[in-house]
């Protein structure tokens, strides 16, 4: 028996060893947590986290992982063990050195011990993760790269339907990208091609190296028709299968149209060039002419005798001889064109033209450049024109940096585009500090709708704005208002594409139509609402009374003696003490109150809604108290005293007159009964009574 439980241990002891020979060998980390915390873990387990049994034991798993994959871990644990399905996940776990290691992890419920417990595998993939982080920027370098070509690039399937394309190439075909992915290539291809594609990348998959120099004819969304170069290669998976094709590729259409026209006939190319209005001709590769049209003759002004033979440099000015030699030395390297280069020549009565060339190899029997040939158009007219263009904008750049007024250019989103020096002293700010500025920045929060439904305006009429205001804030903070005249802004496709101003800096004018207004609705002296301004706020709070069903008082109230104090003292002090009572009034008013000067030193003051009458009395009593604090002038003090009528709407009247009147009763009444107090009209002039008593 005891043999057999040997025996049995023994082969227990190497099944042990075993599997944690196999987990070392597969680099697999093995540990057991009860209520999230570690009750054991393997060897490999140590040795990949840096930590000994003892640091780990008792520990709370969680605590080991990364701060920002904890929730994910703690939901992902929670449905693998749920499913029991071993499913792995990923996440960042912290060393004992505080590195960062990716693990993959399983779990699944066990048995520790005589409790539920959770037993956990884990792998160290961080080179892996690495690995994928590389691949990824080198896939995001490759796909920048494909972008930025300006040869086209596709990929297929073994199908022969697109899985990429770049941008060249949704331009070239006039496709969106959207719609090219998954298209398949017979759509783009000509019927008569579509067989020569297919047999052409069959010979790629069989052979599995690449093609280069195909030629199609592709047909564009719109129908055109286009012919492409290809090179086409391979593409393979990580097995090294052959999962699809990749192209490189270029619209060849003009080069070939060019290649058709140059093998045309000797003698009806000669009919076609003669007949020509542009001048055609042919030299060696020295550039001397070996043969030339008509127009040329006319063009350089020479006999066909004088120009066979003659040399480049004879009619070309020194300045442009080394760039004439650059040209047909680039077309011989290459063998391509160049198309449509300036350069001046000479004619034989020494007047220069400008000519704008296209120059094409010249090749014999054997595809040998021996030679080019170019066509040229005289464009001197064309580039005085540009240069008087050009004159002409400079005057009128000039122009405009010598006008008072100031000119400014803003594109569709309002931002600043172009500004004159004049603009730039409107503003505040320096040329640099305008260009790409948003109106936003500089014109204030309440006039930024008004600004922008102005422009609105002239872009859906199409016509200029004269004479339009709104306030603009400069650098400093200090604000100015400016007189505008809004233009649309054109491309040359008479497309809008923003709005072009002309500023009058106004400020001054609107001041003054601003202090005349205040002039007209202001008393002069003590800035108080005047007369008018008196029956506009008395009528809206008569309105709003109407509508609430409170209240409104109207006060009159005027200085006890104030001729004496006027006659004795002198009009500066009575009228500074006029000033001083305005401002007595104002700062016991609410800022929903009237407080108006009649004229002399009568004052008025409208209370919109009031609930009863004695908040007039309490105000009224405030006014007398504050009236009996001295009034302080040059060192010296005065004793003023204010005598007060209220009238009350709609008690004692419903419309301003009445109220005023009304007040004015009652204020003559408080005078007869003694001065500095108030009194409330009571309706019958002969019975005005005293409501001092009011309960306050």
């Amino acid at each position: 028996m005891a043999k057999t439980v040997r025996q049995s241990k023994s082969r227990m002891d190497a099944s042990a060893e075993l599997a944690q020979a196999l987990m070392r060998c597969a680099g697999t980390g093995i540990y057991i947590v009860q209520d999230g915390r570690f009750q054991y873990v393997n060897s490999l387990f140590l040795e990949l986290t840096g930590y000994t049994e003892k640091e780990l034991l008792g520990v709370y798993s969680l605590d080991l992982i990364h701060p920002e994959d904890r929730k994910a871990v703690r939901k992902k644990a929670i449905e693998s063990l749920k499913v029991q399905s071993l499913l792995p996940y990923e996440y960042r776990f912290i060393r004992k050195n505080g590195e960062t290691m990716w693990v993959l992890e399983r779990l699944t419920s066990t048995e520790y011990k005589g409790k539920r417990a959770t037993a956990g595998s884990f792998m160290d993939i961080t080179y892996r993760k690495q690995l994928e982080e590389t691949l990824s920027k080198s896939e995001e370098r490759y796909r920048n790269m494909v972008e930025q070509m300006e040869d086209t690039y596709l990929e297929t399937g073994l199908d022969g339907n697109y899985t990429f394309v770049n941008d060249a190439m949704c331009r070239a075909l006039r496709y969106s990208k959207e719609e090219l992915v998954g298209m398949n290539y017979r759509v783009v291809v000509a019927e008569e091609d579509a067989k020569a594609m297919y047999k052409d990348f069959s010979a790629v998959y069989r052979t599995g190296k690449p093609l280069k120099g195909l030629s199609y004819h592709l047909v564009r969304k719109d129908g055109t028709v286009e012919i492409a170069e290809l090179s086409v290669s391979p593409r393979r998976n990580q097995e090294g299968q052959i999962i699809g094709f990749c192209g490189i590729g270029r619209d060849v259409t003009e080069r070939v149209r060019m290649e058709e026209a140059l093998r045309r006939s000797e003698e009806k190319y000669r009919t076609v060039l003669e007949g020509m209005e542009e001048s055609y001709y042919e030299v060696d590769l020295a550039g001397s002419f070996v043969f030339f049209n008509d127009a040329l003759c006319h063009q350089l002004a020479y006999s066909r005798e004088e120009l066979i033979g003659m040399n480049f440099k004879v009619y070309t000015p020194p300045d442009d001889v080394k760039k004439v030699f650059q040209a047909y030395n680039q077309v011989y390297r290459t063998g391509e064109p160049i198309q449509l280069f300036d350069m001046k020549q000479i004619r034989k009565d020494g007047t220069r033209l400008v000519v704008e060339n296209s120059v094409f190899p010249l090749r014999d029997e054997k595809g040998e450049v021996v030679g080019f040939r170019g066509v040229g158009r005289d464009v001197t007219e064309r580039v005085r024109m540009e240069e008087a263009l050009i004159r002409s904008e400079e005057r009128y750049r000039t122009i405009l940096e010598e006008i008072e007024e100031g000119y400014y250019e803003v594109d569709m989103a309002g931002n600043i585009t172009f500004v004159n020096k004049a603009a730039c002293r409107q503003f505040g700010r320096s040329e640099k500090e305008l260009i790409g500025l948003n109106y936003r920045a500089y014109v204030p929060k309440e006039d930024v709708k008004s600004v922008y439904k102005a422009w609105n305006k002239v872009y859906r009429t199409g016509e200029p704005l004269q004479s339009y205001h709104f306030a603009t804030v400069r650098k400093d903070g200090t604000q100015i208002f400016l007189e505008n005249s809004i233009s649309p802004l054109r491309n040359k496709e008479g497309k809008i594409v923003g709005f072009r101003s002309v500023s009058r800096d106004v400020t001054e004018r609107k001041q003054f139509e601003q202090k005349l207004a205040e002039m007209a609705t202001h008393d002069s002296l003590t800035g108080l609402p005047n007369r008018t301004l008196l029956s506009d706020r008395l009528t809206m709070g008569l309105a709003l009374s109407r509508r609430s069903g409170n209240r409104l008082a109207v006060m009159m109230l005027d200085l006890d003696r104030f001729k004496t104090i006027n006659d004795t003292m002198g009009h500066d002090v009575g009228d500074q003490l006029l000033k001083d009572v305005g401002e007595r009034l104002a700062g016991v008013t609410r800022k929903s109150d009237t407080v108006a000067r009649m004229g002399g030193d009568e004052f008025v003051l409208v209370l919109p809604q009031v609930s009863q009458p004695a908040d007039a009395s309490r105000l009224a009593q405030r006014i007398l108290d504050v009236f009996r604090e001295p009034f302080i002038f040059d060192g010296h003090q005065l004793n003023v005293t204010t005598s007060i009528g209220i009238a009350v709407y709609p008690d004692d009247g419903k419309d301003v007159e009445i109220l005023l009147k009304n007040a004015d009763t009652a204020m003559y009444w408080a005078k007869e009964q003694g001065r500095d107090a108030y009194k409330f009209y009571a309706g019958d002039e002969a019975k005005a009574y005293d409501k001092e008593q009011i309960s306050v």
